[in-house]
C-alpha cells in the first residue's frame, strides 16, 4: 500500500509542508467554486473537479487556540527553527523538529516536550525535520527525514529512544518505503534543492543508486511514493522548479513515464481508502488517483490551493489550513467547512502545516521564523493547539 506519511509535514517546512502534502479547498485565499481540468499524458485520465469551496452559511466554531510551544519556546536554533511536526497515528505521541536541536516528543498534547534520541548509542539529529514515516506493522519503527546540517535520514526501532543515521543521505525532502515487503528493503529518497537527486536502496538504506534516467532534466523530482518493489511514483517541479507533474515507474526506476501534468509539487497524501492526493505547483490544483497512480483526476481546480499539509482524520474526512480557519471536507475535497475559529498566526507568518492527534482529539499547527545573523530562537507561539473531537464534530 505504499508508505504512511504523517504530517505532519510535513515539514515539511519551506517547500514541503509549506507547499502542501496534498490539499484542501483553500489555504491562503478565499475558496472560489469552479471546475479543474486535468490534462494528463502517458495514460493519465482527464476529468473535472466539480464545485470546490466553503459550504455556504457554515457556522464558524468558537473554540480557543492554546499555545503549546512550552519548553521549546526561545530555544536557540536557526532559520526554519520549528521545522516540522508529526502525530503518531497509533500512539499519543507528537513529534516536533527543532533545527540544530533534534526532535522532541510530547505525550501530553504539547504541555511538555522531551528530547528523543537520548540513548547513548543514538546518533545526533541536527537537520530541519521534513517528514516522519511510520511502519504500519511495527509501532516502534519509524524514519525521520530532514534538510540541511548533518545526516538527512534516520531510523529508529525503539520508538525514538535510539536513532541511527542512514549512510549517504544528506539534505532530503522525503523518503518512501515498500511496506509490502516485510524486510523493508526497498526505499526511495529525494534530495532537497537539487534536480536529479532521486535514489533507490534495495538493502534497507545502506547503499543507494541513482534512478533519474528518463525523468525530465533540470527538474526537481524529489518527492517519491513507493507502491511496491517495482512500482514507484515521483512528484516533480517542487522547490527549485522545472517541469511539473507526476511520473511513474514499473521497473524499479529504470524507466519513467509521465502520468499526470497536475500535482507533484509536495509530498503526497495516501488516504485510508487507497486514494493518493497530490498538490500542484503553487497550489494550482490537487489531483487524485484511485488506482495506484495509473490515472489521475483533479479534485480541486486552478488557483484554489496555496498552502501546507492535508491530513486525514480517523473517520476519513480531510482537513487542512484555510485562508482564515482550519477547514474540513467530507467529500474528497469537493466542498469544505470551517473546523476551527480564526487562525492565530498573522498573514505575514502563516501556519507551516497541520497535524491531527486522534488520541488528544486536537489539531496542531506550527510555524517558524528565519534569520541569518546568529541564533534564531524558536518563536513563543511556534505550536498552537485547537481541540476538535472528530467523533462529535
Amino acid at each position: 500500500m505504499g508508505q504512511l506519511l504523517i504530517r505532519r509535514s510535513v515539514v515539511v517546512a519551506g517547500a514541503l509542508l509549506s507547499a502542501a502534502l496534498a490539499s484542501g479547498c483553500t489555504f491562503y485565499t478565499s475558496c472560489p467554486s469552479g471546475n479543474g481540468n486535468n490534462n494528463n499524458s502517458s495514460g493519465g485520465s482527464t476529468g473535472s473537479a466539480g464545485t470546490s469551496g466553503l459550504a455556504g452559511g457554515a457556522n464558524i466554531p468558537t473554540g480557543k487556540w492554546v499555545n503549546v510551544t512550552s519548553n521549546l519556546s526561545g530555544m536557540d536554533s536557526e532559520c526554519g527553527n520549528l521545522s516540522g511536526m508529526s502525530a503518531k497515528p497509533d500512539e499519543d505521541l507528537l513529534i516536533a523538529g527543532v533545527a540544530q536541536k533534534g526532535i522532541w516528543g510530547s505525550t501530553d498534547g504539547g504541555m511538555t516536550w522531551t528530547a528523543l534520541g537520548t540513548d547513548p548509542s543514538s546518533d545526533q539529529i541536527t537537520n530541519r525535520m521534513s517528514t516522519v514515516v511510520y511502519d504500519p506493522a511495527d509501532t516502534n519503527r519509524w524514519w525521520e527525514v530532514g534538510t540541511y546540517n548533518n545526516n538527512g535520514a534516520y531510523e529508529t526501532r525503539d520508538d525514538g529512544a535510539t536513532l541511527k543515521g542512514l549512510p549517504d543521505t544528506n539534505h532530503n525532502d522525503l523518503i518512501s518505503i515498500d511496506f509490502s515487503d516485510p524486510d523493508r528493503k526497498t526505499m526511495v529518497i529525494g534530495g532537497h534543492e537539487g534536480s536529479m537527486t532521486l535514489r533507490v536502496s534495495m538493502d534497507g538504506g545502506q547503499t543507494w543508486a541513482d534512478i533519474t534516467n528518463g525523468l525530465p532534466t533540470g527538474t526537481n523530482c524529489t518527492l517519491p511514493l513507493v507502491i511496491d518493489a517495482q512500482t514507484f511514483l515521483v512528484g516533480c517541479g517542487g522547490y527549485g522548479g522545472g517541469q511539473s507533474g507526476i511520473w511513474r515507474s514499473t521497473d524499479a526506476g529504470m524507466t519513467w513515464a509521465q502520468v499526470s501534468m497536475s500535482g507533484g509539487f509536495s509530498a503526497p497524501t495516501r488516504s485510508m481508502d487507497g486514494s493518493i492526493y497530490w498538490v500542484g505547483p503553487n497550489g494550482n490544483n490537487v489531483t487524485r488517483s484511485m488506482d495506484d497512480g495509473v490515472t489521475w483526476m483533479d479534485v480541486i481546480g486552478m488557483g484554489v490551493v496555496e498552502g501546507p499539509s492535508l491530513v486525514e482524520l480517523p473517520d476519513g474526512r480531510l482537513a487542512t489550513v484555510g485562508a482564515q480557519y482550519l477547514v474540513i471536507s467530507a467529500d474528497h475535497g469537493a466542498t469544505w467547512a470551517p473546523a476551527s475559529s480564526a487562525l492565530p498566526y498573522p498573514d505575514s507568518n502563516r501556519a507551516s502545516g497541520v497535524v491531527y492527534s486522534a488520541q488528544q482529539k486536537a489539531f496542531f499547527i506550527w510555524h517558524s521564523t528565519c534569520g541569518f545573523n546568529g541564533p534564531v530562537p524558536v518563536p513563543d507561539d511556534a505550536i498552537m493547539r485547537y481541540d476538535f473531537d472528530y467523533t462529535t464534530n
